[in-house]
């Protein structure tokens, strides 16, 4: 049994440091690849690193932060000119106030502008704050990258830990347990229209209740064990969703300001965590083999 574990990094692009601590990672075997907010105030940073070092770059789709990168947004953003944030968004969404064509258009300027940056578009797309999976934006999510070539994705159907206390919470996050528990139900339904568009996902996943300082040494690993242990097939893939980094200062974010976390120890942490002898002698002890997406596509196939 063959057990493939992609260690994806997000939020490329956020920051200068975040994108340097990315690339340590990416250059020490921590992380298998990353993907890349092109709303980022440090996107074009991004593209240079990752292209010096040959780093799978994926698309990091943001519909909830910062700014648009297309003109087609009028109920997409606020008065000034920002998206409505995770729950503003979702909230909107649900009272039909979200023109779905601009949501189209925007991902279509965010592929663009990926390719602009990175010289091609790109094989892996996923979703920040996982806002591809909502219903009514799944199925324009799917057609869109179906479109554009788009070989994968992230459907997060994690195995959650029951009575998990979570040490950290996100702004505007009151209740990560509960906000989880539907991300894991949309990503199971998620899944279905992928694969009606020829979009591939990995078998498990493994990210939601191990971000910031929430990743431990031995919670990361009785996670990945644990994922790996629910699938019998002769190839099991795994993503593990990570976001690590050196914190940022008062530059970076995707055009309206960085964020707590940013700025938390949290993202180096992670980054701690990740690239220390612990982690890197447990893949070895369990024969998983880290790999990009791409390379877990190419087997899949």
């Amino acid at each position: 049994m063959r057990k493939l574990l992609v260690i994806n990094a997000d939020d490329f692009g956020y920051s200068v440091v975040r994108n340097k601590g990315m690339v340590e990672c990416f250059q020490e075997g921590a992380i298998s690849g990353v993907t890349m907010m092109v709303n980022g105030v440090a996107a074009e940073d991004g593209a240079r690193r990752a292209k010096e070092v040959g780093m799978p770059t994926g698309m990091h789709l943001n519909i909830t932060e910062g700014n648009p990168v297309g003109k087609m947004c009028t109920t997409l953003t606020d008065d000034k000119g920002h998206f409505l944030g995770n729950f503003g968004f979702t909230e909107a969404l649900a009272n039909g106030t979200i023109n779905l064509k601009e949501v189209e258009c925007e991902m279509q300027s965010q592929l663009d502008l990926f390719e602009t940056l990175m010289g091609q578009k790109p094989s892996h797309v996923d979703g920040h704050q996982h806002a591809h999976l909502l219903p009514g934006i799944c199925k324009i999510f799917g057609s869109v990258m179906k479109e554009n070539g788009v070989r994968s994705t992230r459907c997060p159907y994690e195995d959650l830990e029951p009575g998990h206390v979570y040490s950290w919470a996100a702004d505007a996050v009151k209740d990560l347990d509960s906000f989880f528990k539907t991300v894991v139900e949309q990503a199971a339904q998620a899944k279905i229209v992928m694969k009606e568009n020829n979009i591939w996902a990995t078998d498990k996943f493994v990210g939601l209740q191990t971000m910031g300082s929430d990743m431990t040494i031995e919670r990361l690993q009785r996670q990945i064990t644990r994922a790996f242990s629910s699938v019998e097939n002769d190839v099991i893939t795994c993503e593990l969703m990570v976001h690590p980094g050196y914190k940022t200062g008062l530059e970076g974010g995707c055009g309206d300001g960085p964020d707590d976390f940013s700025r938390s120890p949290e993202r180096e942490h992670e980054m701690s965590v990740l690239r220390g002898k612990d982690m890197l002698e447990f893949y070895c002890s369990q024969g998983i083999e880290v790999v990009s997406f791409e390379q877990c596509c190419n087997i899949n196939a």
